[in-house]
């Protein structure tokens, strides 16, 4: 669940969410940048047709991986001849098979994720429109959906200029409403994407009951999860402030309490007990996991610290 601070006295009036914004996420030189960047595809084996990313099985293609002794029954044409007129042995070249990947971006569109400033929701969507193009861009296929209490407003895979146009449209569409349930949302995201993939999470993970059993089920479908945990600074930095009302912005319940540093500092090793749960979690099932905030620049989160995790290169 996540939080807001209110005076006492004030209305039960219900946040208020951002109106979309036009399907314009970055600028001309910013999508310079990004065509540096590829998203990789580690642990996993697809088939289908030809794109740019070496998968673990061999094949003979374009791009040379090794080299091997010549067997019985191996296909001459793949012998180095010049390395036999070196050393009078034949050896077999070896190349990467070259396959497309399926990208799927799950952004959630929660209550919780309109907080902030800026809110959380508009820094997730950009994250996913940077990684998205970048899919793009380099011939894979992307697709993905919000999720709130179940899937939303599902796009389906697809690839090229017409693709991107369709993945920024979705973004600018997704608004924020609802309680999150991350196990939910991703049975159904199972049901409706069921080939393997990169699956980019971007979400601020307030769902304590949910959030281990939706990740869990995605590694038991072999996909390949880089998880993009976002929180506003200002859930993070909270100074004492005697008498408030606490408010519930997903379960719509409100609190009345006394916040001194005692109870602060309790809140905050609570939290970074739960952030601290979550990337354990991760690092034990081989998950990329990166935490941010709203607070640091996009561009910089994107450009240094997304080369942090293994899916990005």
């Amino acid at each position: 669940m996540s939080f807001e601070f209110r005076a006492p006295g004030l209305s039960d009036s219900k946040p208020k969410f951002p109106i979309p914004n036009p399907p314009t996420f970055f600028e001309p030189e910013f999508l310079k940048k990004l065509e540096r960047l590829r998203l990789v595809a580690k642990r996993l084996s697809w088939g289908g047709a030809k794109g740019e990313h070496p998968s673990l099985r061999r094949g003979f293609s374009l791009e040379f991986s090794d080299y091997r002794k010549y067997q019985t029954g191996d296909d001459l044409r793949y012998v180095d001849w010049n390395v036999y007129r070196r050393l009078e042995r034949l050896w077999l070249k070896l190349f990467t098979a070259e396959e497309e990947m399926n990208i799927y971006l799950l952004i959630d569109a929660s209550r919780s994720m309109a907080e902030g400033n800026p809110p959380k929701i508009e820094y997730a969507k950009r994250i996913a429109a940077a990684l998205g193009y970048i899919g793009l861009k380099n011939l894979d296929k992307v697709g993905g959906a919000g999720f709130a209490s179940d899937l939303t407003a599902p796009l389906s895979l697809g690839r090229g200029k017409k693709q991107i146009l369709s993945l920024f449209n979705f973004l600018s569409a997704l608004i924020c409403e609802g309680e999150t349930d991350l196990r939910a949302s991703l049975q159904t995201f199972s049901s409706l994407f069921p080939r393997p993939g990169l699956i980019v999470l971007v979400s601020d993970l307030f769902d304590p009951d949910g959030w281990r059993a939706g990740l869990e089920q995605l590694v038991k479908k072999k996909h390949q999860l880089l998880v993009i945990h976002i929180l506003d600074g200002g859930e993070l930095d909270i100074a004492p402030r005697g008498d408030i009302s606490l408010y519930d912005v997903e379960g719509e319940r409100e609190r009345r309490l006394f916040l001194d540093s005692e109870l602060l500092q309790r809140f905050q090793q609570e939290l970074e007990s739960y952030c601290g749960e979550i990337e354990s979690f991760c690092h034990s099932r081989r998950i990329d996991y990166l935490r941010t905030t709203t607070s640091v620049p996009f561009e910089d989160f994107v450009l240094l610290a997304l080369r942090e995790a293994r899916s990005v290169k």
